[in-house]
């Protein structure tokens, strides 16, 4: 246990030393990308893959997220309009609103790409979440006036019935802060999503690691070349609240991840092993 704890620290320090590295040089590996024009665009337009390789979306959601517009001014921002200061560690920025209030951290960003894909494609019946004391508040509940309201610290909660409110997207965004307000990595960990093996890994799976805060990235996108070697590409918001964005690899300063690299996977910002991965149940 002691070797596995040293590695760790070893893989994280070494992290530490590719990014100054990378923050020293002025990297710009996401120039290759940055230096494009995102207005209106996504992944799929913005990001080729390897050469040999082909993408392997595998169902709807796949083909929603590749998709997702992307932000002409590829900057982080911050809940309150300021800049992500570390800016060299990501190649692009999904767009889309985040709010003024310090809600859209790690967890929101994975929730917000579930629950728009689900919104926008009429599942309302999918749109179920838990907050990370339990309770479970679904989109069509609140659709039926139901009010979640937190007491005794957020430990426990009293659903008050106000009046029915109409389905549009003003109301789905409310209900999606409520959401981002109360649930967690902890929650969607033990609640919302399920165990998948790394090997069965698809677009829309969720690396997460449960905890206050722990941490969680999306897999956005994946490729496979003939000889079946897969590559996928991670998005992720942080803390503070911050838009979501898609990271750069600090092995390789490309967006794509090798499957191959199966020890530990290494972000800018975090490490997760491959048994974290997991995938939402609705």
């Amino acid at each position: 246990m002691k070797d596995i704890k040293y590695s760790k620290n070893v893989l994280k320090l070494q992290l530490i030393v590719l990014a100054m590295l990378l923050f020293v040089l002025g990297v710009s590996a996401q120039s290759t990308y940055k230096g494009k024009k995102m207005n209106h665009e996504s992944i799929s337009s913005v990001f080729t893959v390897p050469g040999g390789y082909e993408r392997n979306n595998m169902d709807a959601y796949s083909e929603w997220l590749i998709a997702h517009p992307l932000k002409e001014k590829s900057e982080v921002e911050y809940y309150n309009g300021n800049i992500k200061h570390n800016n060299f560690i990501y190649a692009a920025v999904f767009d889309y609103e985040i709010g003024t209030r310090d809600l859209h951290h790690c967890a929101d960003a994975a929730i917000y790409l579930r629950a728009s894909y689900n919104y926008s494609s009429g599942f309302l019946d999918r749109l179920q979440f838990t907050f990370t004391n339990g309770y479970r508040t679904s989109y069509i509940d609140y659709l039926k006036g139901a009010n979640p309201t937190p007491i005794n610290a957020g430990r426990d909660i009293v659903t008050k019935q106000g009046k029915s409110r109409k389905d549009n997207c003003k109301t789905f965004r409310k209900w999606l802060d409520l959401v981002w307000s109360y649930a967690g990595t902890y929650s969607i960990e033990q609640y919302d999503t399920e165990s998948v093996s790394y090997w069965d890994m698809q677009p829309g799976d969720v690396f997460v690691t449960g905890g206050f805060p722990g941490h969680a990235i999306t897999v956005v996108d994946m490729a496979v070349n003939k000889a079946g070697h897969k590559i996928y590409m991670l998005a992720q918001s942080y803390m503070p609240a911050q838009e979501q964005h898609i990271l750069l690899n600090p092995l390789t300063l490309d967006v794509w991840y090798s499957m191959d690299d199966m020890n530990y996977i290494n972000t800018p910002e975090y490490t997760f092993e491959p048994s974290d991965l997991r995938r939402f149940i609705l």
